[in-house]
């Protein structure tokens, strides 16, 4: 079996996908440029090439198949676990998938320095950026000057180095988590096909079976969905150890419990707007399936007076529609989930196969 083949093969597909002619040229150059670019340094640093090559084909692939950039590494490193289990399985060992994941995982991450394959694959991406038009005015980073000077290449030394770290223009904000949930709650979105608000709602989980998984048990993805449009990044995963993803209530929970966000009102806690609220059996029986788990459903709070909540949820009581609904103040909330103004996502920092953190500067 020819794995490089193979791999091209699952890539191609996802590559042609893409509908605009000149995005495809860019994802079709730089997928198969970076490979060519890791196979190149493993080379040059006595590593495996091949496995080098396949998790430069595979790097950048969630956010081709997803449209979604943020966090696109951490997010890939999660599809191609899956992947290895469906269209790529039996075709790497456990080892070898490691590996790939792991270098796939950090690859966005250009200030730390993390294990050999890791480091391929980020320099092969630099590497390949400069290389698509070495004509024009770049900044040469302090990443790919160590390397032009590990291959032997000339660079000018008057090109100015870029040192500083990107800022970000916003962060995530509570109140505009419950704007945007009220928004989309109003719109009625139906789990259907058909509806162009829900399948931005699933958009994240790139999987072709993420529909059939997620038709009457998307109310964790709603509130996902809500969440990255208030700003909060986050990977659908939030770290490689959890259970599930945050289309499930189950990983808010656990999310939650870890950040210590989960908050009861018998401690004294008072709930507003823009809380997440985890709900305690609360979907009828005949609506779910049986052995669910206490925590079966999730919504945003709206507003709340001395009696009653007003929720956004999508997918109310599994009857695959958003809406907002009054409910009872004190009827079946497990826990609110609130999530400070400008949380900060640092999953980043956990080492892919330690599992601990790990943050060497380059």
């Amino acid at each position: 079996m020819n794995r490089i083949n193979t791999v091209q093969f699952y890539v191609n597909k996802i590559l042609e996908s893409i509908s605009n002619i000149q995005n495809y040229r860019v994802a079709l150059i730089h997928t198969y440029g970076v490979a060519e670019c890791c196979c190149l340094i493993a080379i040059k640093r006595g590593k495996n090439p091949e496995i080098s090559y396949i998790s430069g084909l595979l790097h950048d692939i969630y956010s081709y198949k997803t449209g979604v950039c943020c966090l696109h590494s951490i997010n890939g490193a999660e599809m191609i676990r899956v992947a290895f289990k469906n269209e790529l399985k039996d075709i790497f060992t456990d080892d070898e998938q490691i590996i790939i994941r792991s270098a796939i995982f950090h690859h966005s991450d250009k200030e730390h320095v993390h294990d050999e394959y890791d480091e391929i694959l980020k320099d092969a991406d630099v590497f390949q950026h400069w290389l698509y038009n070495i004509t024009r005015d770049n900044f040469l980073s302090r990443r790919l000057i160590n390397l032009l000077k590990e291959l032997g290449l000339p660079f000018s030394e008057e090109v100015p180095i870029d040192i500083k770290k990107k800022q970000k223009e916003s962060g995530f904000k509570r109140d505009l988590l419950g704007d945007v949930a009220e928004k989309l709650a109003k719109k009625k979105i139906c789990g259907e096909q058909s509806d162009n608000d829900f399948m931005k709602i699933i958009k994240y989980y790139p999987e072709i079976t993420a529909f059939d998984e997620l038709i009457y048990a998307w109310c964790a993805a709603f509130v996902y969905h809500c969440a990255i449009l208030a700003g909060l990044d986050i990977p659908i995963r939030y770290k490689p150890m959890a259970n599930t993803r945050f289309a499930c209530v189950e990983a808010w929970l656990e999310w939650g419990k870890k950040n210590e966000f989960c908050l009861h009102e018998k401690d004294g806690f008072t709930p507003s707007r823009g809380d997440i609220i985890i709900y305690n059996n609360i979907i009828p029986p005949e609506n779910k399936p049986e052995n669910t788990p206490w925590y079966d459903h999730i919504g945003i709070l709206l507003s709340v007076d001395s009696e009653n909540i007003i929720v956004a949820e999508g997918n109310i009581d599994n009857k695959n529609i958003s809406g907002i609904i009054c409910r009872n103040r004190n009827e079946r909330i497990g826990c609110y989930v609130r999530i400070p103004d400008n949380y900060e996502y640092d999953g980043w920092k956990y080492d892919y196969k330690t599992k601990k953190v790990r943050i060497q500067k380059l």
